[in-house]
């Protein structure tokens, strides 16, 4: 297909499922920030852009802005609003209909703060321990494999290695059972580690949708407490 969508790395795959159902194609590959995404803009073309967006809400439609551009994401986030209005319907439950259409997606962020000069040489100890030795396991699921964007290498459990294509930057993500990963990350602008949550229950498993998100919840709070273990095993 030839229009397309963009999205980092560290952004929801429920992005990239909607637009597979409108055979629209989506760019994935992108570190954080706008500054890829415009550069993204133009290496697949600006007339074939629909929109772009980011794990902290930035969003982008049309190629007009090449920027987060909050005025035109609350502009078509009305009219959304104003159409399910009239058909009795709320943001929540279209919200959920999506679900029910592309399988539950839920997301959390996690920081672990590392100030002064000390927090950054753990801050490099962390990543890199999360590169040599990873955890075997978080919130009860085996992390399967490493995908070291710094080095573009993917690493399996079994220690096997192949090359990882991808842009090269100091991420880290830990793939889980289907669909369910970590992002690593440190931040670019304060002292900390951001680690980002995705989990996924595809929409063929959804029986009661509450439920699901109840479940779905409790393993998110179960992989930040592992997560919040390891960086104490690593940097005491």
């Amino acid at each position: 297909p030839e229009n397309f969508i963009i999205q980092t790395l560290v952004t929801t795959q429920m992005v990239r499922r909607i637009g597979d159902s409108y055979g629209v194609r989506t760019v994935g590959d992108l570190l954080v920030g706008f500054k890829w995404i415009a550069g993204a803009i133009d290496e697949n073309g600006p007339d074939k852009f629909i929109y772009g967006c980011e794990e902290s809400h930035g969003y982008m439609a049309g190629s007009y802005v090449r920027d987060k551009d909050g005025a035109a994401a609350a502009l078509l986030m009305s009219c959304l609003a104003a159409k399910l209005k009239a058909e009795g319907k709320s943001m929540h439950e279209k919200l959920d209909d999506l679900f029910w259409q592309h399988g539950y997606h839920a997301e959390a962020l996690v920081n672990q703060f590392m100030e002064g000069s000390a927090g950054m040489e753990a801050m490099r100890n962390l990543m890199a321990s999360f590169r040599s030795n990873p955890p075997e396991s978080l919130g009860g699921m085996k992390v399967r494999g490493v995908r070291d964007y710094l080095n573009s290498k993917t690493i399996s459990s079994g220690g096997g290695e192949e090359a990882l294509a991808g842009p090269v930057g100091d991420l880290v993500i830990l793939d889980l059972d289907e669909g369910n990963y970590v992002a690593v990350r440190p931040s670019g602008t304060e002292p900390k580690v951001k680690f980002y949550q995705f989990a996924y229950v595809a929409a063929e498993q959804l029986h009661d949708l509450e439920t699901t998100k109840e479940e779905t919840s409790e393993v998110i709070a179960k992989v930040a407490e592992d997560l919040k273990a390891y960086v104490k095993s690593v940097t005491g």
